[in-house]
């Protein structure tokens, strides 16, 4: 047993998660009767980081705060005002870029032979929403993974802890290293798990595909890898100066990850994971990348806006939107991705949402949920993927020019100091000269 383990530990992970894909694929599709228990593989895998992920979330995230200068006279930490600015640019271009494709090419659905499950689409204000989860219990936050709740309640904690005693601190600072190391041993299992979740989609696939849908699904596809390959690049060069590119071998993990996991959340210890690998300030990433798994959601953005113009073509074709209905469903297709963050089944408050902004009747909405449900095996997976993958993108870009830049100032300062000790020699060697022929021109 103890050789197997060590075959195991010794084998490159980039090995075992490609035999653990291949297995559980080839299972699925050739005899997925005999090894229906292969999917609570994955299932215990998924539970098992979504478990892990609000505890570590909220502990990573107070120690950030407790061990960072936030608020005092040393400044903040580096690069985190310009990070969310990233996210909010690359939210609102996701959500523009949704709303002139779909608004271009528009997708007419035939509903006909759907029949709604019924569906409580609420009317729930988006502002009660938000309010709700800020004033939410912390501990019912941490068991159900409510983030937006969790990120609250970790900075109320944190900057309160920072006035506490240094053994409060360094407490703190021991339970972080705790949950990292168990995070650890989870994502050791990596390969079982990933196993049994492709056994599962190939099971699911194979029973639920339908090619009813496939120009939404082509369609959400192309946005997502327009943002994914053209967008946030463009955006990191624009806001750090650095090449993204470079970056992308460093996301196959987490998208191979997030894409089966189909959880951003459970996909957070994995981001963390590979920024440590990296050498990213531990300072920015336990604050980067919690932060953009709560309020960075470009997938869930274009899916919102996607399904929604989906639902009024596919109800009226030749609709006409006004301006100011497209900016209210731009703006609030990105404040309600964040409300909604870790709430359950959150796409049911948030598809109504933006549907009654383009005055969709309630019967449409419930017919565009039920399509949503359908299409999920692989919107779900794109959507992760993409918001994700982006945390990750924008945290490692950051991090690289703060890299930059601190090694340029280290230079000049470097430079600055030889040059001022080049100037005193020179200086001390001109009055030794002068000295010397002062000297020489004394009478004897």
């Amino acid at each position: 047993m103890n050789s197997i383990l060590a075959v195991y530990k010794k084998t490159p992970l980039v090995i075992r998660l490609v035999l653990g894909l291949f297995i559980g694929g080839m299972l699925g599709l050739l005899c997925p009767e005999q090894f229906m228990w292969m999917e609570k593989l994955g299932y215990l895998f998924v539970t098992a980081l979504k478990s892990v992920a609000p505890i570590l979330v909220f502990i990573l995230l107070t120690n950030a705060i407790v061990h960072s200068h936030i608020g005092d006279d040393k400044g903040t930490t580096y690069g985190l005002k310009r990070l969310i600015l990233m996210f909010f640019t690359s939210a609102f271009i996701a959500s523009a870029l949704s709303i002139i494709v779909c608004s271009l090419y528009r997708i007419h659905i035939s509903t006909h032979d759907i029949t709604p499950n019924i569906v409580d689409v609420g009317d729930q204000s988006l502002l009660s929403t938000f309010v709700n989860e800020i004033i939410y219990n912390p501990v019912e936050a941490l068991v159900e993974g409510r983030y937006l709740s969790i990120l609250i309640w970790s900075a109320v904690f944190g900057f309160f802890i920072r006035q506490s005693e240094q053994t409060t601190k360094q407490l703190v600072a021991d339970l972080a290293e705790v949950m990292t190391k168990i995070t650890k041993l989870i994502l050791e299992l990596a390969p079982i798990g990933v196993m049994g979740l492709m056994f599962h989609d190939m099971v699911e696939t194979t029973e639920n595909f339908s090619i009813n849908f496939k120009d939404i699904i082509i369609l959400f596809l192309a946005i997502s890898a327009v943002t994914f390959f053209i967008v946030n690049p463009l955006l990191v060069f624009l806001m750090t100066g650095t090449n993204a590119f470079k970056h992308f071998p460093a996301l196959e993990k987490s998208i191979l990850y997030s894409f089966f996991t189909c959880s951003s959340a459970a996909n957070i210890p994995v981001n963390q994971q590979i920024a440590d690998e990296k050498n990213v300030t531990k300072q920015l990433s336990t604050i980067s990348i919690p932060l953009g798994a709560s309020i960075h959601k470009p997938g869930s953005i274009i899916t919102i806006n996607m399904l929604a113009l989906t639902a009024l073509y596919s109800f009226n074709p030749d609709a006409d939107i006004t301006m100011m209905q497209y900016l209210e469903l731009g703006i609030v297709s990105v404040i309600a991705s964040i409300c909604t963050a870790g709430v359950p089944n959150g796409s049911i408050v948030l598809i109504p949402i933006a549907c009654r902004i383009l005055n969709v009747p309630d019967d449409m909405i419930l017919k565009i949920i039920e399509i949503n449900i359908m299409i999920s095996f692989i919107r779900t997976s794109t959507t992760t993927v993409l918001n994700s993958s982006s945390d990750l993108l924008f945290t490692l870009a950051i991090d690289e020019r703060h890299k930059n830049n601190s090694s340029e100032l280290v230079d000049n300062i470097i430079n600055a100091k030889r040059v001022r000790i080049r100037e005193e020699n020179e200086n001390a060697i001109k009055k030794a000269l002068q000295a010397t022929a002062n000297g020489s021109d004394k009478p004897e």
